[in-house]
């Protein structure tokens, strides 16, 4: 699918973003117009141009919310905010080697978030998690038109991926069916790694422990229904965090791996990606990557300890859990100790959602995440308020 929205299909990297903002548009927080515009001015050898041109759209856009603010036009500013920022981040993507200038683009998609989040229907509250010595940022939001402790869902983030996508991904359609939504930067992501020096780990329940003991100091929470989904380098996560932490009602792996092979995926990888890895993990050497224990991130003796019911969501294009991604998701599903789980291949073409963790139609994701939650009876509480 991706291939086949792409002006480079020699460059299955950028087409991937692409393809991803893409999908961000169609849920209303990007523009297709915008995006080819972009596009159309891109050397895809060249990232230099991929920064440049992402910026020069965000920036118009945000010049366009900034009018409309002004005059009053909230509706206007909101949608433009959104986009700009998830402009900014499609451009701070390729930003590898400019640490500043990645912190920078980092908080001005930020930024535009917030500005956008002061006229979402329900408002992000900005929220933090301890963790070691630091406190880790989130966002935290809960319908206001159900009454009493509700279910919620804990959004993890992906291995490159910032709280702020995480909630246009999942969140307003979420939040709408009644669920409170929760995301935060964990480590290894946004500015925890940036800012704060914390880098992934293996044992991911070592943070995101922490944020459900956080989520259970909340009255909105219902402490029997916190339901857990991980997508890409977080459908690992929210398996290895399910068999460790038992106060999970409900877990949803969507392209996640069972065993990461660094040495293979190293022969595949830029070395610009490499180092970026590096950076992630908490590496200092590519051979220590490889080859110390500590980043073995391995599920295998460990899924058998699941007990909540269980989603694995696959697409039948599944491109960067490598290698063999189909057997990588059924093993996941066939270790893990749940009685009630389900393996959920997506393969009807007209309809996409066969790429990556359904960047070719999120729809696809919030649909038969939610139906799902419905037949295990935790599906939405309550229709949107009139």
């Amino acid at each position: 699918m991706t291939i086949e929205f792409s002006h480079w299909p020699e460059n299955y990297g950028k087409s991937f973003q692409v393809t991803k903002i893409l999908g961000v548009a169609s849920l209303g927080f990007a523009d297709v117009t915008e995006i080819f515009e972009a596009c159309k001015r891109i050397d895809p050898n060249v990232d230099e141009t991929w920064v440049r041109e992402w910026l020069a759209t965000a920036e118009a856009v945000e010049r366009h919310g900034r009018q409309a603010e002004a005059l009053g036009n909230w509706y206007a500013a909101r949608d433009a905010y959104s986009r700009a920022c998830n402009y900014t981040r499609t451009a701070e993507f390729m930003v590898k080697d400019d640490e500043a200038e990645k912190v920078r683009l980092i908080h001005k998609s930020i930024e535009l978030f917030e500005r956008a989040g002061q006229y979402f229907d329900v408002r992000p509250e900005k929220v933090q998690v301890p963790y070691e010595d630091v406190l880790l940022d989130g966002y935290f939001f809960s319908p206001r038109w159900v009454d009493g402790p509700r279910p919620t869902l804990f959004a993890l983030n992906g291995g490159e991926e910032h709280s702020t996508e995480n909630y246009f991904n999942l969140g307003p359609a979420f939040i709408e069916s009644g669920y409170n939504f929760f995301v935060y930067d964990q480590p290894g992501t946004s500015l925890s790694l940036y800012e704060k020096g914390k880098t992934r780990r293996a044992d991911s329940e070592a943070f995101h422990s922490r944020a459900i003991d956080f989520l259970l100091t909340r009255p909105e929470v219902d402490p029997n229904k916190i339901i857990v989904f991980g997508e890409s380098f977080a459908g690992y996560d929210s398996l290895r965090f399910a068999a460790f932490d038992q106060r999970i009602a409900a877990v949803i792996s969507d392209g996640g791996t069972h065993k990461f092979d660094w040495a293979a995926m190293l022969k595949w990888m830029p070395p610009s990606l490499a180092a970026h890895g590096l950076r992630i993990l908490g590496a200092k050497t590519l051979d220590e990557f490889a080859n110390d224990p500590k980043f073995a991130y391995d599920l295998e003796g460990i899924l058998h300890q699941i007990e909540c019911p269980l989603l694995i969501v696959h697409g039948a294009e599944e491109a960067l859990v490598q290698p063999n991604p189909l057997w990588q998701a059924l093993t996941n599903y066939e270790q893990a100790g749940s009685k009630s789980k389900t393996f959920l291949p997506l393969e009807e073409r007209r309809l996409g959602g066969l790429e990556h963790c359904q960047v070719d139609n999120k729809h696809v994701t919030r649909e038969v995440v939610l139906n799902w939650l419905c037949s295990i009876g935790l599906g939405p509480s309550a229709p949107r308020y009139a």
